[in-house]
């Protein structure tokens, strides 16, 4: 630019720009940290954000509103993606929000506080939106973009928004700054009005479109630019139809938003000689309707842009006073000026822009019913027409020259503006080995963005919110639960399936010292879905080794432990959790009933009805832990989980050793899984049924607290032991929901090689019991006295007195009374080895070595 051209830029009144203000909705923030925390994760990478805005008042009628910034709200569909959306739906989605403008952009969540402080903004803010900007402006091309003229949309890249933020998922809290980029000509080259003076009476820069055309022409102004608005609907929504066969509300395109510019051309027809009546068109702004014009048509079109500027334009302010300033407009004026100047060539050039302010903007409801998708644009009179009622008696008047009847718009404002040169849009270098690598026109190093917003002092700066008043304690309690969870997804465990644990119904067979540890580890798990069965009361002695139970619970004779861990469970980790305690007595072999002076009929429906609700619990449950003091309560459960074929864990104690282990699922489900079997295992041998927790006994379980001393009947063990129980089941039983096999996945093959001493913390997911938390033990036993583990793996014992077929079939058989017969056998359990076939094998093995013994003695009278 020369010195002259320069002095006369510094002398023009320079253009003030109101900036956006960001109006962020709770529900915005909710949505946006539960993607970082689900699905963003590490990612910092921008994801799609629609921010919107509407109208802004032209009148002082709305006095709360008047002076503050224009706001651009963001709320909790800003984030989200519609493209899923059924047609129904996507019509709701149009006739509810088209009445406002859209922004579209990108929202970039930090993953740490100090990268989003040391992040430089202004080259942050060019790299992301300069690509879209100059290639909207035609500065950046492709030869695609040649081929694609006639799909100009400028209303995408022209009216946009990027936002950094960083949530702070711990304390809910969020850092966030907003910004609205619009391209910035250099120092001294800013955009000011023309010099040209209308006449000594009202201010050169800008006028009321009232007072410069009159409330006729006001009226027909809205007629025309609505009829603009229902014509650019029904366009983009044929074009999207013929293309995808339904309605995009992905953000990619305009058609269930208010078009934010528009092309007005004006013309003036004199009638009868003395009055006179102004004829409008409102077009859509591109390259190829503004080449369409004539030359005379491109000397009087006025530039539009609905303005959100709050501050309205009265009467009193456009007089010529030196001390009043120009109104400020809109921020999407900026973006504007830049696509004439870069776009349409008009760079130097005086051309008049209509800041249109309207009290409201009307929805349409597209319905082919009503109007017809094939009218023209050019005869548009007859639409105008059918909008008459709702304009011509906005204040109930309808005389020319009446302020009051200009259909609301009144106050807009048509403003002179002298277009900066394209050249004025070039920035110089930095340094002379920047300069060398800047020349061409199509390097975007040449320009440069604005637009961050300031912050509540009114500088440049990030904002940030507090989202703990804003939602219920319950929420921030289920947030707080499985945030340990969810960060577990970014980049340890990404395949691990939270929703999958928060959905698993879990059954705790015995609210004990084992019980209260795995329901405190449960949770952390993420799981909620939590039942009890115990039917002993809180002593004394409990709480201090029941992390579930205080001393209040013991008053009073002591609650009874399933109800006070249920009701105990809510206050640790919120309402979230559905936790119920159930009191019932398990039927127990060698424990007798039914023998009382009425026979026992009372007792044996009391323990009938028990049975059956246990067997509902099992079957009703994703997984049964089986945690109870002595062996022979085991017996039941485990029969039952078999006949239901649900998966069981079994956690016991001794004084100074514990054992975790898996039972084997029935032969059917590893029958069923054959073919799956085949083709994850290297060998289909390896599939085996794995034995039970009594598959180690040779005789059947019995009363094993009869003639038994307090400390023999009690559950006599070290404090340390029952934590790590706990905590070893519940980690096996996540594991397992891990395999593609769940319970019926193998375990580890052992190998001649194996060190069992070594310390091996990593699984390389070789071998068939591997999922995705590592291998899948059969059993994990452990002692504190030397401090070691093992991993036996112990098969299925075809005779075994709980898991053995026989015994199953037999249950699912007699139910109730096959229990009966097994617990009231006065044998001491012939019944029971019998129907397992456990006499039959010890006979056998008995055999077997008498043989062995007579071979022996045979051999030695041979030598003697």
């Amino acid at each position: 630019m020369s010195s002259s051209s320069q002095q006369q830029n510094d002398q023009r009144q320079p253009v003030r720009f109101l900036p956006f203000r960001s109006t962020a909705e709770p529900s915005f923030w909710l949505n946006h940290n539960s993607r970082k925390l689900n699905e963003l994760r590490l990612s910092e990478e921008g994801t799609l954000l629609n921010g919107f805005f509407g109208v802004a008042p032209s009148s002082s009628s709305r006095s709360s509103a008047v002076g503050l910034p224009p706001g651009m709200r963001f709320d909790s569909s800003s984030c989200c993606s519609l493209s899923n959306r059924n047609d129904e739906k996507a019509n709701v989605y149009i006739v509810r929000r088209n009445e406002w403008i859209q922004s579209h952009g990108k929202i970039h969540s930090l993953n740490t506080l100090e990268s989003l402080k040391k992040l430089n903004k202004n080259d942050f803010l060019n790299e992301v939106n300069l690509p879209s900007l100059l290639k909207c402006c035609g500065i950046l091309n492709s030869p695609s973009d040649n081929d694609n003229e006639k799909n100009d949309n400028p209303n995408v890249a022209l009216l946009s928004t990027t936002c950094i933020t960083y949530c702070n998922l711990k304390t809910n809290m969020t850092v966030y700054w907003f910004a609205f980029p619009a391209l910035a000509p250099r120092p001294g080259c800013g955009i000011g009005y023309s010099s040209t003076t209308i006449n000594n009476n009202t201010d050169p820069h800008q006028r009321r479109l009232v007072d410069e055309w009159g409330t006729r022409a006001c009226r027909t102004l809205v007629k025309s630019f609505h009829t603009f608005r229902v014509l650019q609907e029904k366009e983009e929504v044929m074009m999207d139809s013929n293309v995808n066969g339904n309605v995009d509300g992905s953000g990619n395109n305009s058609s269930v938003w208010c078009p934010p510019f528009f092309l007005l051309l004006p013309s003036t027809i004199i009638m009868d000689g003395e009055s006179s009546e102004r004829k409008m068109k409102c077009l859509p702004l591109n390259k190829n309707t503004y080449d369409s014009l004539t030359n005379e048509e491109k000397e009087s079109v006025i530039f539009g842009f609905v303005d959100p500027n709050t501050t309205p334009a009265s009467a009193t302010s456009s007089n010529n006073n030196d001390g009043i300033m120009p109104n400020a407009v809109g921020w999407t004026l900026r973006n504007l000026v830049a696509y004439l100047s870069l776009r349409l060539g008009l760079g130097g050039c005086d051309r008049t822009f209509l800041s249109y302010r309207s009290p409201f903007l009307r929805r349409i409801a597209l319905s082919e019913e009503k109007e017809s998708v094939n009218e023209s644009m050019d005869d548009n009179n007859e639409d105008c027409a059918m909008q008459d009622d709702s304009y011509e008696n906005v204040n109930g008047q309808d005389q020319d020259g009446d302020n009051n009847d200009d259909a609301g718009v009144g106050g807009s404002l048509l403003l002179d503006i002298a277009i900066p040169l394209a050249c004025d849009y070039q920035w110089p270098a930095a340094s002379t080995s920047e300069a060398s690598t800047t020349s061409g026109k199509n390097n975007m190093s040449c320009y440069k963005c604005v637009g961050w917003e300031l912050n509540k002092n009114n500088k440049p700066g990030p904002r940030s919110i507090d989202l703990r008043p804003l939602v219920s304690p319950a929420h921030l309690s289920r947030q707080a639960n499985d945030l340990n969870l969810r960060l577990m997804k970014w980049r340890a465990l990404p395949s691990l399936d939270v929703e999958k644990l928060s959905q698993m119904k879990v059954l705790l067979l015995g609210a004990g010292t084992l019980g209260c540890g795995v329901a405190r580890t449960l949770l952390g798990w993420g799981i909620r879905r939590i039942t009890f069965v115990d039917s002993g009361r809180v002593s004394y002695s409990n709480p201090v080794r029941q992390s579930l139970f205080g001393v209040a619970d013991c008053a009073n004779g002591g609650k009874f432990k399933a109800v006070a861990a249920a009701e105990s469970l809510v206050t640790v980790a919120g309402p979230d959790v559905k936790s119920e305690g159930v009191v019932l007595t398990i039927p127990m072999p060698g424990h007798s009933f039914g023998k009382g002076k009425d026979g026992g009929v009372d007792e044996t429906e009391a323990v009938r009805r028990d049975v059956e609700r246990l067997h509902g619990l099992i079957e009703d449950s994703d997984v049964v832990f089986l945690l109870t003091d002595t062996r022979e309560s085991r017996w039941l459960p485990t029969v039952m989980a078999l006949a239901t074929e649900t998966p069981l864990i079994n956690a016991a104690l001794g004084l100074d050793s514990w054992l975790v282990m898996r039972h084997g699922p029935p032969s059917s489900a590893l029958s069923s899984m054959s073919a799956t079997t085949a083709t994850t295992t290297k060998n289909s041998s390896q599939i085996q049924r794995l034995g039970c927790y009594f598959c180690s006994d040779i005789v059947a379980p019995e009363n094993s607290t009869r003639d038994r001393t307090l400390d023999q009947q009690c559950t006599v063990t070290r404090p340390g032991l029952a934590p790590i129980a706990a905590s070893m089941a519940t980690e096996l039983m996540v594991a397992m929901y891990h395999h593609p096999l769940g319970h019926c996945a193998p375990a580890p093959e052992r190998k001649r090689d194996n060190n069992s001493g070594a310390y091996a913390p990593v699984d390389d997911g070789t071998d068939a019991s591997s999922s995705a938390l590592g291998r899948l033990p059969h059993q994990i036993r452990g002692t504190v006295v030397t401090y070691t583990m093992m991993t036996p793996t112990i098969p299925a014992f075809p005779s075994c007195t709980a898991c053995a077929t026989p015994v199953v079939e037999e249950y699912r058989k007699g139910g109730f009374d096959f229990v009966q017969c097994v617990c009231c056998d006065d044998e001491d359990g012939s019944y029971l080895e019998k129907v397992s076939g456990l006499d039959s094998f010890r006979e056998e093995a008995a055999r077997k070595v008498d043989e062995c013994l007579d071979w022996d003695d045979d051999e030695e009278e041979e030598e003697e």
